[in-house]
């Protein structure tokens, strides 16, 4: 095995058994420990996504050709495009059964989703999309990583037997979409900033299900208007220093 496929087995390894062995304790876990405040509850979904930044960690540090950093060629940029979310989150609140004022949980929850959201990219487009890229069609890249992704999440996406194999097609899709944004700006903070638009409008129901139709369009609607320009100030940059 030479030690390309050595770090990809480290990466698949850590990363999964980290995954499956946290969404199968975890009610064992939350008992053990008796009741835990909800907004400690938020964070610690956060735990999954330290097995793939653990092994981002360690495979980087052996990686020939590392091509992504944290904040790319721009750090402004890529700093601006991050906490763009939270901003907005701010600014129109977020409804919580927690007694939190609104606009303050905002805040709080569009940190973690960020967080969240960057230390998955951390393994999917800081390691392995950085691994392989050189080696290999980018489309068959985005293809390996969308379904690695389906199989971290589907620990904690199925719901009993059911596999949610809906997951696989868009995951996929999510992979070339952001794996595209990854070589254009070399950023996992712009990367992590894309999925955690895509959980605030749809996965993370603390947020998708606690904000409005509409405040979802002006989120959405104010991160393209802003994002799409940046990103294409920064691939400038990143293709004229390649």
């Amino acid at each position: 095995m030479n030690q390309q496929n050595k770090r990809i087995a480290i990466f698949l390894s850590i990363s999964l058994i980290w995954s499956l062995l946290w969404f199968s304790q975890k009610d064992l876990i939350f008992n053990f420990f008796g009741e835990i405040p909800p907004l400690l509850t938020y964070t610690m979904a956060i735990i999954p996504t330290l097995g793939l930044v653990i092994t981002s960690i360690i495979n980087r540090k052996n990686l020939p050709n590392k091509t992504m950093t944290l904040l790319g060629k721009m750090s402004n940029i890529a700093l601006i495009i991050m906490v763009l979310p939270i901003i907005l989150l701010a600014i129109l609140g977020v409804k919580n059964t927690i007694g939190i004022q609104e606009n303050l949980f905002g805040v709080i929850i569009g940190c973690i989703t960020l967080c969240y959201a960057f230390c998955e990219e951390m393994g999917w487009r800081g390691y392995l999309d950085d691994e392989l890229k050189s080696k290999s069609n980018k489309w068959l890249v985005y293809l390996f990583i969308g379904v690695v992704w389906y199989l971290w999440h589907w620990f904690f996406l199925r719901s009993g037997n059911d596999p949610k194999l809906i997951m696989l097609p868009l995951l996929i899709a999510a992979s070339a979409g952001i794996g595209e944004v990854a070589r254009a700006t070399h950023s996992i903070l712009i990367c992590g900033a894309l999925h955690g638009l895509a959980n605030i409008l749809l996965l993370y129901s603390v947020v998708a299900q606690n904000i409005t139709t509409n405040q979802k369009l002006i989120i959405l609607g104010v991160c393209l208007a802003v994002w799409i320009p940046l990103i294409k100030k920064v691939e400038k940059v990143t293709v004229d220093n390649s």
